[in-house]
């Protein structure tokens, strides 16, 4: 058999958590230096041995951390017990090296891709020092102890490395936006305090308080000197509000005070004064400080100038079209309303525009992220994508582009495993759901017959960075999940359908305990237990906090019709359709379809515990070593789908043409008489023991004409789980055939013969239509075998 082995994302989750920290860091320090990493191990020989060999130490016993305090090697060591992964002991293949390589701009040759793994990350580590937070990971990687490193390394070079290449491409985009911004800040405040750049514009960039430095120098406004002297004995942040708007205020005051000094020098001398600061105040909107030629510009031609100077600009596309559009106005009024109120307004079209611009594009990186995670296989990623693409405005969806999607738990974390499932109460077999399966806001929670529907399933997904809470999310719609529909920590307070909160909220947050393959989930702010009231079995019955007390009414199993790509059977035990049919992973490692407590197909094993849909297509039983010990050997012809269909047959579905692959072949059909063309079926409606069977007209959708047959006990099995039977074990012809509760009798066993008949085991006699009998209600016996039309089916 062919099996393939998915591994755990805890790797994945460790270089981006120290990844996203150093991002985070750095983004929001750029001035900051990064501090050189500390010395790595010199690479390890290669050691090659055959195929099967046992593998041989190829480095020494690592020496003692040589990190500083509170390096990301702590934290790696911390995570990795916590949440330790399955390793196949397979090193990375050359495509795999080849690709992460390339990541790094490297085109490699055999002195790279001949390295083992952990020799490989250390060219990695040599070739990135331009690259510090790849740097950084590998140097996380190689820290790690000599009982994981191998696994570390691998998986540092199948993901690791592109999540840190993705900060790293983060962190130059935002060093350069920074130091744009930050340039152009600085630019203005010269300009605002009338203090001209140097030709070389080193002025531009000294740091911010050399800059307000310079303006107490050189500026000849008194509340500027006056204001940016404050500003430079303050505080970081009052430096660079002033810088931001301080130093235009206090330019502003100047002007005022300059206009009340002149108003003894007479009206003319005070519109010079005002036409003037209005000029270098339109001047400082674009970081420019007007030269006593500009001010001695008529309106117009400052206008001119001004469109001249941003024409082209995209940045600047409404200032640009606003004093177009004065220019080519011939009344003074219109160049005058442009300098004192035109510019302004324009300027904050721009700056809307580009807000608007960067929140689409945030928004179309998002899309893309949920995207190619849905590809990926990472749902929880889809689900925070979804979250933060649900929230109006520009910061939400940007804070998850740059950093917030490292912020999202593996799918390994979820329970009872990755994806959605039904949670069926132990007291009533009801599932939890929105009443009306409405998801409004508001909508209160109940418990519902179970259907084969989203709406009833929910994805109890871990909170990143916490070892016990989850939200429960509904899987039709991800913004929405279930939460208390009043804060009040107390007995009786329904719970209800809400949005789901970006971080985390008490009374959307839940812890559980089990009971043997049941959980109890208990509200984080309620400290109770998701309850149905009065122990009710009703459908529609209310859901609601109460103390935890272990009642089968605050039990909850996972349970579903299907198994997604990478979902399993493991901690939840069950799927069933809803008539009845169920596949479960018993306790004795075993997987059994079940009718009615019938069983009607097994795996044959004894130390199963987790049956993995598998994204390669085949469907695996492993052991709790991770050892396969049985499949369906449909390798490579997935991803596919597993459902427990209502016809009692378990089927792979491939989800790319809904092909069938594999199934159990447990399926209801009919049996149909070639002598008639009808089908035998149960008369009545009750299915009791000893009815003799008959035939009907055939109708698909009856359920008492649906059989299936058991190769391995060989007997008919109607829908309800009785059986065909020959009344008392009779052997003579004319035996009745009847429905019977299920033994292990031969009376009950029929073998098919080639001759199209079907006869008793017991009595060797044939299923038989008395006297060729064409008519409905024809009753059925156990006659001679004899070759009639009668006797085929």
């Amino acid at each position: 058999m062919h099996t393939s082995t998915r591994r755990p994302h805890a790797v994945r989750g460790l270089l981006i958590a120290v990844t996203a920290s150093a991002l985070v860091t750095l983004i929001t320090s750029p001035a900051l230096a990064v501090t050189p990493p500390a010395p790595v191990p010199s690479p390890t020989p290669v050691v090659t041995t055959s195929p099967g060999a046992p593998k041989t130490a190829t480095r020494q016993a690592a020496p003692a951390d040589p990190s500083p305090a509170g390096a990301p090697t702590v934290a790696a060591k911390a995570l990795a017990a916590e949440d330790p992964i399955e390793d196949d002991g397979l090193p990375t293949g050359i495509p795999d090296k080849i690709k992460a390589a390339r990541e790094i701009g490297i085109e490699p040759g055999n002195d790279w891709l001949n390295q083992t793994d952990r020799n490989f990350v250390f060219k990695i580590w040599q070739h990135t020092a331009e690259q510090p937070l790849i740097r950084n990971a590998a140097e996380l990687a190689l820290s790690a102890p000599d009982s994981t490193i191998d696994w570390v390394c691998k998986s540092f070079i199948l993901q690791g490395i592109f999540e840190a290449k993705v900060a790293d491409d983060a962190k130059q985009i935002s060093d350069d936006t920074a130091a744009r911004q930050a340039r152009e800040l600085k630019r203005a405040a010269y300009a605002a305090a009338k203090v001209p750049l140097d030709a070389a514009g080193e002025m531009l960039v000294y740091p911010e308080h050399q800059v307000i430095a310079e303006i107490i120098t050189k500026a000849t406004g008194p509340r500027v000197k006056a204001a940016a002297t404050t500003a430079y004995n303050g505080t970081p942040e009052e430096r660079h509000a002033f810088l931001l708007t301080g130093v235009q205020a206090a330019a502003d005051q100047d002007v005022q005070d300059e206009i009340i000094a002149a108003e003894i020098k007479g009206k003319i001398e005070q519109e010079r004064i005002a036409r003037e600061g209005t000029l270098r105040a339109a001047a400082a909107v674009l970081g420019v400080l007007a030269d006593e030629g500009k001010l001695a510009m008529t309106d117009d031609n400052f206008v001119r100038w001004i469109w001249d100077l941003t024409d082209g600009d995209t940045r600047r596309a409404e200032i640009a079209t606003a004093a177009r559009t004065a220019v080519r106005n011939s009344d003074p009024a219109a160049w005058r309303a442009f300098i004192e109120t035109g510019i302004y307004t324009a300027n904050k079209a721009d700056r809307a525009r580009l807000e608007a611009e960067a929140e689409a594009a945030d928004r179309r990186n998002a899309e893309s992220i949920r995207t190619k995670a849905r590809t990926d296989g990472f749902d929880n990623l889809v689900t925070a994508a979804t979250w933060a693409l649900a929230v109006a405005g520009p910061d939400t969806v940007n804070d998850f582009v740059r950093t917030g999607r490292t912020r999202v738990a593996p799918d390994t974390d979820n329970r009872p495993s990755r994806q959605s499932w039904q949670w069926r109460n132990q007291n009533s077999e009801k599932c939890l759901a929105a009443a009306g399966d409405s998801l409004t806001n508001g909508a209160l929670l109940v418990q519902a017959d179970c259907v084969d529907n989203d709406r009833q399933r929910w994805i109890a997904m871990r909170v990143y960075s916490t070892p016990d809470r989850y939200r429960i999310v509904n899987a039709y719609d991800r913004t929405k999940c279930a939460a208390l529909s009043e804060r009040t920590a107390a007995d009786n307070i329904r719970f209800a359908i809400a949005t789901c909160g970006i971080s985390e909220v008490a009374d959307q947050s839940f812890k559980y305990t089990k009971t043997g393959e049941h959980y109890t989930w208990i509200n984080g702010f309620a400290t109770r237990a998701v309850t149905v009231q009065n122990a009710s079995r009703d459908h529609g019955a209310a859901v609601l906090s109460y103390a935890v007390n272990g009642g089968t009414n605050q039990l909850w199993h996972p349970t579903n019709t299907r198994l997604l790509v990478d979902q399993e059977l493991g901690e939840a035990k069950f799927l069933t359709s809803h008539n009845g049919y169920a596949v479960r992973l018993q306790g004795d490692g075993n997987v059994v379809i079940t009718k009615g407590g019938l069983p009607l197909w097994n795996t044959k094993t004894t130390t199963g515990v987790r049956l993995i849909n598998q994204a390669d297509g085949n469907l695996v039983l492993r052991k709790s070593d991770g050892i396969a010990i049985w499949a369906s050997n449909t390798y490579g012809k997935g991803p596919s789908t597993l459902r427990m269909q209502n016809d009692g047959n378990l089927v792979l579905y491939r989800n790319s043409d809904n092909t069938v692959t594999w199934s159990t072949a447990t399926h209801h059909g009919t049996m149909v008489s070639r002598w008639n063309s009808k089908c035998i079926n149960v008369p009545g409606t009750t299915f009791t023991d000893s009815t003799q069977l008959e035939m009907r007209t055939c109708n698909s959708s009856s359920l008492f004409q649906a059989w299936q047959y058991d190769s391995a006990t060989k007997r008919f099995i109607s829908f309800n789980g009785k059986c065909m039977d020959t009344r008392s074990s009779g052997t003579t012809s004319g035996t009745v055939l009847q429905i019977y509760t299920c033994n292990t009798s031969n009376a009950q066993k029929f073998e098919y013969y080639s001759d199209n008949s079907w006869r008793n085991v017991n009595s060797g006699l044939c299923i038989d239509i008395p006297s060729s009998n064409r008519n409905d209600g024809a009753k059925l016996t156990t006659w001679t075998c004899n070759g009639g039309t009668n006797q085929k089916w």
